[in-house]
This record gives structure tokens, C-alpha cells and sequence, in this order.
């Protein structure tokens, strides 16, 4: 009956992953002495006796097990060839358990047990293995020992999951639990309890040991690949971040060097140079200081700065040959320093014996030479708070960058020099305006904003007999010298033309068959008006040219475009001529294309936007040009603009008065210009201004000094109910409204200016920039 209970207890028990029953088929075999009957077992069998091997458990379906003609339960004499051949499965694994080699039964009892295991895919060769395929079986284990003097058990699963070794020696555990259950049905001897009990906890304290070791192995394999993977992700992720950086590196060195090589403009050179070496040098703040010439062939030293804001450099003079300084400024080489204020050169110099009062602080220090066939072109001056920054990796990629720059601005120079002569030769060819009694006048020339050329853009004002003045406006396709020498004879030509009293039809009919025998295939567009301030009107003729704009006296703004003719050099033809009324208190303005015209904005847009500004609030014509190309253009225009506006003053209050005066780039001339604008705006009988005005220009004189370093010019202009205040310099910075942080003093005078003025802006022209700031007399 116990030997049933087991067997139904594995057979029911024992589940596979899924749920399903992991034994299907469970035998339980019992073995004893064949002369001693089963009531007798305690006295134990006699040594060499045979014995009966007996099915006494059984659960499943397998015929072999169920007696030679499967009429009866298993049960033979063994060993016996008769038992082998009945039970061949059970009798080869029972045999090799050594069910029938027991030991003495008048002895103790002997610790026999054991546990074998067969896989379908690699059985031993003695064990049929296709008996376990044919019966959908995946391995068989059998466990068994010694039950008592005597008498011996063993239990065969047939198991449908395949079974590994490990698993395998579970059952060893499972082999003493099972002897204890046997025992406990047949009221055995205490003592044999007891072994069985101790033979379960001997196996179970082995069992949590092996386990536990194992557990330790385990959890000794698994921290050292922990370790490994740990290790090795550290190591990915490092190598990671260093392919990111080199990949930023070659990034930002490719950009830099397409950057340079594409760029002509030598204040975006410059600052693309110094922000490229700053991120490759890692370096907190740097600077490039180079040379410049100015218009008299005078040299100045100028610099721009990458990481920190201009202003922490504004208070600081500029760096002489000190022995620091020395060996980058006159070329001799690379100084990289882990620690400047440790080195022997430092500090030599008064008056400041190292880094001025208020320097940022710079322990490590890199400094590199841009020359050009042995021509310093400048010097490169990286910093940082901490020692030992720069290395020679460092020292490496912005020797790189260096000498990119150096041909970059040997290149800008070229250009340069190519481009000052177009706009050397376009100045000479193009007039100052003449004053004409009662029209105030006034011109501007800005070449395209992208490459700076000089093109063919012209304006004139010829002043005619009998109160009349001849204005001209043109445009000749292309740019450089050639276009600017083809514009200088079609100007030429035209004052000529004019000075004969010839009609504006007439002149451009001349010009034109001037333009198709001197430049031929040339596109030149052009307008021609004479203004009879005797009779208030205007004559124009236009040759394929945007018309004029005319504002009268009471604010109605028109173009001039009721007829047009096509433009310069088709040869003779007649153009057509318009007459318009130019009474006192008119403005006109003649341009060219590049003041309304864009990439990705159409003209007709351009045109509109340009009759809301004249239709606008007006004032002082040298403000009113400079407000108009701020907002048309705005410094991203893609042609030459050319401008010619005319004021006709209804009294003569409203002519131009000014004042102009030169001041050295000295601190002494913010307190001088003060004073002239205090002394002009008294006489002009303009006191309740004197303060505005003065403050205006103590912000605007004390920038020039700070930033241009060169001599500048003051003029102050008053026509009508406006003053403007000009300052001209050679700087390329540009004022900005700054927010000021807390206790920080600086940013903050360009505010006042633009709460004090009307209006306020900048202008480029030809080595500088003009600073103009309007302001009402009432």
C-alpha cells in the first residue's frame, strides 16, 4: 500500500513548465530475500541467497511492468536471464542501482543509495533508447538504497521533459524521503527510523551545503561578470564619449575650415577663426588680436573675444611685447604654459607686473601665431582658471585652425584690396553732392551686404542754369571695376548731355546709343529728371528703372511710373517724359532696385513697404535715409542700394545747419564733444535740449573711443524741428541695448539714448560706421 502512495504521489505531483503531468509512467520495485517471507524481513537475508524483485507500486501505462503475459504485476527472481528478459528496462537500471547486492541481513544497515539518469539524446548503450521514443518520453531516472536488512527499494520515472545532471541530483534527497514514507507503512524497528531520519537530514544538510556552495559559486561568477560587464561598459561608454568628441572635432574643424575658406568679410573671419580654436582648445575664454590697415596706410592693432562678453576686455589697454607677449606677437612660436604666473617671463612689465587689476583669471595659457610667408598676421591667446588645461593634442589643433587663418586672411586681404580699389575708383567717379539754394540734398551708397563689391550704382545732382538742377539715378549690371568704369563714363556722359539743356527724353536717348557702343550687351538702367525750383516742377524720362517717389506737401505720396522706356543701350530711341508739380514742402527720392528688392521678398512687397515709410512721419533727410535703409534692408540686402532724396523747404527755417569736428580716440573727447553741443545748442537757441543732447553725446563719443581706437568725427545737424547728433569711427561694433545685470554698471548708456532720441541708428560706410541719434526741437 506505501509503495502505492508513492507512485501515485509522483505520478501526480511531478509537473512540467507548462502544468501538464511531468511523469506519465512511475514504478516503485522492491527487492528481498526469496526463502524469507515479506512478515520475516527484520531477521535479514542470507548472503548469496537469490532474491524477488516485485512491482509493489505502479501508475501509468507501460505493458513490460504488468508480468510476462501482462496478466499480473512484475515479480521474479533475480538475477535471473528469465527476470532480464521480462523486465529488460527495469532490470538493467534496478542492476546498475545494485538492487540485489545488498549486504548481510544480520548486519547494520548499510548507507546504499544512488540515482541514474538517461536522456533520449545521448543514452547509454546498454539502455534501449528507443523504447523511451516509443513512448513519447524524453528520460528516465531511477533512485533507490537500502530500505532495510535485507531488503531493498528503487523508483523508475518515465519522464517527458529531458532531465540535466544537476536536476538529476535533487533526487538524492528525495531518495531518503522516500525510504522514511516506506518504512512508516510497516511499523518498522525505531532504528530504522532513526538511520532513515538521519540519512534525510545528512542528505538535506549535504543538499543546502552543495546548494549553498553552488549558490556561493554562483553568486562569485556572477559578481566577477557584474564586474566584467561593469568594466566593459565603463570602458564602451568612454570610448563612446571619446568617438563623440573626435567626431565633434572633426565636425567642428571641417566647418571651420569651409567656414574660412568661403569667407571674405574680415570681421566675420576673424570671429569664426577665435570660436572655432576656443571650443577645440577647451579653453574658458580667447582672443585674436590682429593687424589692420586703416585708409592712410596706418596700422592698428584690433581684437575680438570668444567665451566671455567684449566688455570684461573694454578697460584693459591693449597687450604690448612684454616677454610674454613677445615671442606670439613677433611670430617665433607656439607658448603653452601649464601655469603662466609660475613662469620665468611673467610679470616683468609695469605697470601692472603680470594680469591687470579686474583680469578674468588665466593659470593655464596657450598662445599661437598666424603668419604668412614670414608676416605675423596676429596671435591667438587662449585661458583658463585651472592649471594644466592646454596639451599638446591642444597646442595641435589650433596650430591647425592658425594656419587655416592665415590664408583665409590672406585671402580676405586680396579681396579686400581688390574691392577697396573698385570703391577707391567708384569714389572718385561718383560726386559730393553741390549745395543748390533752397533744396536740402542728401546721398547714400551701400554695396551688396554679401560680398561687399563695389558695383555700378551711381547718383548724381548736376546744378543747371535758370534755377534748375538735373538728378540722375542708374544702375549698371555687374560688379567690380569694370562695371564701376563703364557707370563713370555713362555719368560723365550724362553731366555732359545735361550741361547742353538737353530734355531728360533726349539724354537718355543719347545714353543710350553711348551704352550700346561702349559696353555692348551691358544692362543699364537709368532716370533723369530736371527739377525748375522757378516753376515748381519736374521733368523725368525713365529707362527701365523703378520710378521715383514723390511726397507733397500735404503727405499724398505717388511713383512716378505713368511712362517708361526700356532700359540703356538698344540704341536710338525716344523716351518718353513725364511732368509732375514739385511745390515747396515736396520730397523726392530716386533709388535703385537693391533698397526694395530680396531673395524670397518680392518688389511689389518692397515697393509697398517703401511708400508706407516716405508716407510715414518724416524729419531731418540725413535720418530719414538711414531710418528707411534700416528697416528695408537692414543690413541683408542682396544689391547695391543707391539713394538720392531732395527736401524743398517751405521757408528758409527749414534749410540744413550743421557743425562738424575730429576728435583723437582719447578719453578727452567725450568732455570736448560735451561742450561743443552744449556751445551749439545755445546758439541755435536751443537750451532745454542742452542736457538730452549732451547726455546723447557723452554715450556715443565715449563708445567710439572705447571700441574704434582710431580718430572720429562729431557733426551736429539742425534743419527745421530736428538735430541730429552723427559720430562717425572705423569700429565694426555695432551698438546693442544690453539688459544690465544687478550691480553691473555697463550696457546701460545706450538705454538712455534710446529713451531720449526720437529716433536712432547705424549705417555703414567705407572703413567704419556712422552712430546717428534725432531728437525734436519741440
Amino acid at each position: 500500500m506505501a509503495a502505492q502512495v508513492v507512485a501515485d504521489f509522483f505520478h501526480d505531483s511531478l509537473v512540467d513548465g507548462r502544468g501538464d503531468r511531468a511523469c506519465p509512467v512511475v514504478g516503485v520495485f522492491l527487492s528481498r530475500p526469496q526463502a524469507a517471507p515479506a512478515a520475516q524481513v527484520a531477521a535479514g537475508p542470507r548472503a548469496q541467497e537469490p532474491r524477488r524483485l516485485s512491482l509493489a507500486g505502479f501508475r501509468g501505462a507501460y505493458g513490460p511492468w504488468h508480468g510476462a503475459e501482462g496478466s499480473a504485476p512484475l515479480d521474479v527472481t533475480v538475477p535471473s536471464p528469465e527476470a532480464s528478459r521480462q523486465a529488460p528496462l527495469a532490470y538493467r537500471l534496478l542492476e546498475r542501482l545494485g538492487a540485489w547486492a545488498t549486504a548481510d541481513a544480520d548486519s547494520a544497515v548499510p548507507p546504499v543509495s544512488g540515482v541514474e539518469i538517461v536522456h533520449v539524446s545521448d543514452s547509454q548503450v546498454d539502455v534501449p533508447g528507443e523504447v523511451l521514443q516509443a513512448q513519447g518520453l524524453r528520460s528516465l531516472i531511477a533512485f533507490g538504497g537500502t530500505l532495510s536488512p535485507g531488503e531493498w527499494f528503487a523508483v523508475v520515472l518515465f519522464c517527458g521533459v529531458p532531465l540535466p545532471a544537476e536536476v538529476a541530483e535533487l533526487f538524492r534527497t528525495v531518495t531518503a524521503s522516500t525510504r522514511l514514507a516506506l518504512l512508516s507503512a510497516e511499523q518498522p524497528l525505531p532504528i530504522l527510523q532513526a538511520d532513515a531520519a538521519r540519512t534525510l537530514l545528512e542528505d538535506m544538510e549535504n543538499l543546502v551545503a552543495q546548494r549553498a556552495a553552488d549558490l556561493q559559486s554562483t553568486v562569485a561568477r556572477l559578481s566577477s561578470v557584474t564586474a566584467d560587464l561593469r568594466r566593459s561598459q565603463q570602458e564602451l561608454e568612454q570610448r563612446e564619449k571619446e568617438l563623440r568628441e573626435e567626431a565633434a572635432i572633426v565636425e567642428l574643424l571641417q566647418q571651420a575650415g569651409s567656414a574660412l575658406a568661403a569667407e571674405l568679410d574680415l570681421d566675420a573671419l576673424v570671429q569664426h577663426a577665435v570660436d572655432a580654436a576656443t571650443r577645440l582648445s577647451g579653453a574658458a575664454f580667447g582672443a585674436f588680436f590682429y593687424n589692420v590697415l586703416g585708409e592712410t596706410g596706418e596700422s592698428y592693432l584690433l581684437y575680438v573675444i570668444s567665451g566671455v562678453d567684449r566688455s570684461e576686455f573694454d578697460k584693459f589697454p591693449m597687450p604690448r611685447n612684454t616677454q610674454v607677449f613677445e615671442q606670439t606677437f613677433r611670430g617665433l612660436g607656439v607658448m603653452r604654459s601649464d601655469d603662466i604666473t609660475a613662469d620665468p617671463r611673467y610679470g616683468h612689465n609695469s605697470p601692472h607686473h603680470g594680469m591687470p587689476e579686474g583680469h578674468l583669471p588665466v593659470r593655464s595659457y596657450l598662445a599661437v601665431p598666424v603668419t604668412s610667408r614670414g608676416t605675423v598676421l596676429g596671435g591667438f591667446f587662449f585661458g583658463h582658471p585651472e592649471r594644466g588645461v592646454f596639451t599638446e593634442r591642444h597646442e595641435r589643433l589650433v596650430t591647425g585652425v592658425a594656419a587655416q587663418t592665415a590664408v583665409a586672411l590672406q585671402n580676405a586681404q586680396t579681396y579686400r584690396q581688390e574691392r577697396d580699389a573698385a570703391m577707391e575708383l567708384q569714389r572718385h567717379l561718383l560726386p559730393t553732392l553741390p549745395r543748390v539754394e533752397g533744396i536740402a540734398s542728401t546721398s547714400r551708397y551701400l554695396p551688396a551686404a554679401r560680398d561687399r563689391g563695389a558695383g555700378g550704382d551711381w547718383v548724381d545732382l548736376i546744378p543747371l542754369p535758370d534755377g534748375e538742377v538735373a538728378l540722375v539715378v542708374g544702375d549698371v549690371m555687374g560688379k567690380g571695376v569694370k562695371a564701376a568704369a563703364v557707370m563713370g563714363q555713362i555719368r560723365t556722359a550724362c553731366r555732359a548731355y545735361a550741361r547742353l539743356g538737353l530734355a531728360p527724353s533726349e539724354v537718355l536717348e543719347q545714353l543710350s546709343v553711348l551704352v550700346d557702343d561702349i559696353a555692348p550687351g551691358c544692362i543699364t538702367t537709368c532716370v533723369y529728371a530736371v527739377l525748375d525750383t522757378r516753376l515748381d516742377r519736374l521733368r523725368a524720362a525713365v529707362a527701365g528703372h523703378l520710378p521715383p517717389v514723390l511726397r507733397d506737401p500735404q503727405g499724398r505720396v505717388s511713383f512716378l511710373d505713368e511712362r517708361a522706356g526700356p532700359p540703356l543701350g538698344v540704341g536710338r530711341r525716344r523716351y518718353p517724359q513725364q511732368e509732375t508739380p514739385v511745390p515747396p514742402g515736396s520730397r523726392l527720392l530716386l533709388y535703385t532696385d537693391g533698397l526694395v528688392e530680396r531673395r524670397g521678398r518680392p518688389i511689389d512687397e518692397g515697393l509697398r513697404s517703401l511708400r508706407d515709410l516716405v508716407a510715414g512721419p518724416v524729419g531731418e533727410i540725413e535720418a530719414d535715409c538711414d531710418s528707411w535703409l534700416d528697416s528695408l534692408a537692414g543690413g541683408q540686402h542682396d544689391d547695391d542700394i543707391a539713394m538720392l532724396y531732395l527736401h524743398r523747404p517751405e521757408d528758409a527755417s527749414q534749410q540744413v545747419a550743421a557743425v562738424v569736428r575730429d576728435y583723437a580716440p582719447v578719453s578727452g573727447a567725450v568732455p570736448d564733444a560735451r561742450q561743443l553741443v552744449s556751445d551749439v545748442m545755445r546758439e541755435w537757441n536751443l537750451e532745454h535740449l542742452v542736457n538730452d543732447m549732451m547726455l546723447i553725446a557723452d554715450e556715443m563719443v565715449a563708445n567710439a573711443v572705447r571700441h574704434a581706437r582710431t580718430p572720429l568725427r562729431v557733426e551736429l545737424r539742425r534743419a527745421g524741428e530736428r538735430v541730429v547728433l552723427e559720430v562717425t569711427d572705423s569700429s565694426t561694433e555695432e551698438p546693442r541695448l544690453i539688459v544690465s545685470h544687478p550691480g553691473e554698471f555697463g550696457h546701460r548708456g545706450i538705454f538712455l539714448v534710446n529713451a531720449i532720441a526720437t529716433r536712432w541708428g547705424t549705417r555703414w560706410i567705407d572703413g567704419g560706421k556712422v552712430v546717428w541719434a534725432e531728437v525734436k526741437t519741440s
